[in-house]
């Protein structure tokens, strides 16, 4: 399949390029695969076409004035024929050949959700292909139906698909595996890259001032995760990695990595006797690599707690995933807050709150990430919170937090060594600057017997 690119607007007007496969540059520098030098309005590098038959992608390079298809704009988004490209002062038209050909080389057509052998034959509300037709075809096997060129689905999996909610025609979604009440996540798979992936859902419209800090959260959260990614386009591999954010029908859609795994605290329920204590270290170690991570990237989590870590493997080896930036603070651009934290307002979760977090939320920086990891660590040890008779329903929880002292681990864990209750205690004092200074001396004094740091690109 060839992908023609027409310049249908802008002081390039009249120019057509076609797209034969792999990845093509678009931009103002002479060097690009279609250089416009005399937009001006265009980044250096400002967006490219990805082919990879039968699909075609569109990928914003960091613009400085982004890039938009039919009007919306856009990081990463699957091409259909006739989209309208918009970067700069131009406008594109996309025009798909070839993908006709394609279907009918000698080989049947593949459902894209169940993989069986398929006849095409019509796509969604349109008229039935009078292309022609795979010798391989049979009257046998189930009709097709394409959601986009190259892209065709059976009939079973096509009344699987509108069952749930309209999204990307590059994604299945398969199940409903989370719901709030203001939306959902669904684990899906991605066609033209055959992966499982997550989508989070949220209504672009939700009224009233629940709605508004819903959707504030959300958009947060997807900032949080697009600015820790590389140039690259990667992301630590203790964080669940964003992939792409668009619109459909008035609903938001996140695209990020699916994680097979169980939060924090089911996990340690799981295991059905105590969590090991090599165990407890190494989710500590590769906690603070990813929040050694995020704080080095301008970002403050501020929900630190069991429920936002994924984790995966056996006890005595785990992996983790840390999720849900929807409360993440910036330390680069403190405007980000001024219509969110509001004073007198408290984010997280109780039990795992910082004094800090108590006093005034909007200004808690990195050591109330510290505290999460030694509330959070001293939970999944014991299964109690740090405090001596705590509850988070009880009326003085605040109070406690804010005045009694951390109970010490081996007061629960007998088997503990010292050394790791120092550790966590040191993260639960009250004042910021009594905690460790930073996630990598804590990282360090979880590993006393090495003074090499954590790696952003691999595990600590």
């Amino acid at each position: 399949m060839d992908v023609i690119l027409r310049v249908i607007a802008g002081p390039h007007k009249g120019h057509d390029c076609r797209v034969e496969g792999g990845r093509f540059v678009v931009g103002r520098s002479s060097r690009a695969s279609l250089p416009m030098t005399k937009d001006l309005a265009l980044s250096r590098e400002h967006f490219a076409i990805e082919s990879v038959p039968p699909v075609c992608h569109i990928a914003d390079l960091g613009s400085t004035n982004g890039t938009k298809v039919n009007g919306l704009r856009v990081e990463r988004l699957l091409l259909r024929d006739g989209d309208t490209i918009t970067a700069g002062d131009s406008h594109f038209r996309v025009q798909f050949q070839g993908s006709e050909a394609q279907a009918g080389d000698g080989y049947p057509l593949r459902c894209a959700g169940c993989d069986a052998p398929l006849r095409r034959t019509a796509d969604p509300g349109g008229p039935v292909d009078d292309g022609p037709a795979s010798p391989a075809d049979s009257d046998d096997m189930p009709e097709g139906i394409m959601l986009s060129p190259g892209v065709w689905i059976c009939e079973r999996c096509e009344l699987r698909r509108r069952s749930y909610p309209e999204t990307s025609p590059d994604y299945l979604i398969e199940e409903l595996i989370g719901e709030g009440g203001m939306g959902q996540v669904y684990r899906a798979r991605q066609v033209s890259r055959n992966r499982r992936v997550a989508i989070k859902t949220m209504s672009a419209h939700a009224g009233g001032p629940g709605g508004e800090k819903a959707i504030e959260y959300f958009r947060r959260e997807i900032q949080a995760l697009h600015d820790m990614l590389t140039p690259g386009g990667s992301n630590h591999p203790c964080i669940v990695e964003f992939y792409e954010l668009f619109q459909v029908e008035g609903q938001l859609q996140l695209v990020m990595e699916y994680v097979d795994g169980k939060n924090a605290a089911a996990w340690v329920r799981g295991l059905g006797e105590p969590l090991p204590i090599d165990s407890a270290v190494r989710i500590g170690e590769l906690l603070l690599s990813a929040l050694h991570y995020a704080h080095s990237r301008g970002y403050v989590h501020r929900d630190i707690k069991p429920s936002n870590l994924l984790v995966m493997g056996p006890a005595r080896r785990p992996r983790l995933k840390l999720t849900d930036f929807g409360l993440a603070k910036s330390l680069i651009d403190s405007n980000v807050l001024v219509n969110l934290t509001r004073q007198g307002e408290i984010g997280g979760t109780v039990g795992f709150l910082s004094p800090e977090h108590i006093r005034q939320f909007g200004e808690v920086r990195e050591p109330a990430d510290i505290y999460g990891v030694g509330a959070t660590l001293f939970y999944l040890l014991t299964q109690q919170y740090p405090y001596l008779g705590f509850r988070p329903e009880r009326p003085d929880s605040y109070e406690m937090i804010l005045e009694h002292p951390a109970v010490p681990l081996r007061a629960f864990r007998p088997d503990a060594p010292k050394w790791l209750e120092a550790v966590i205690l040191k993260s639960l004092e009250k004042s910021p600057r009594d905690r460790w200074p930073s996630a990598l001396e804590m990282w360090r004094a979880l590993r006393p017997r090495t003074a090499r740091g954590p790696r952003h690109r691999g595990h600590a």
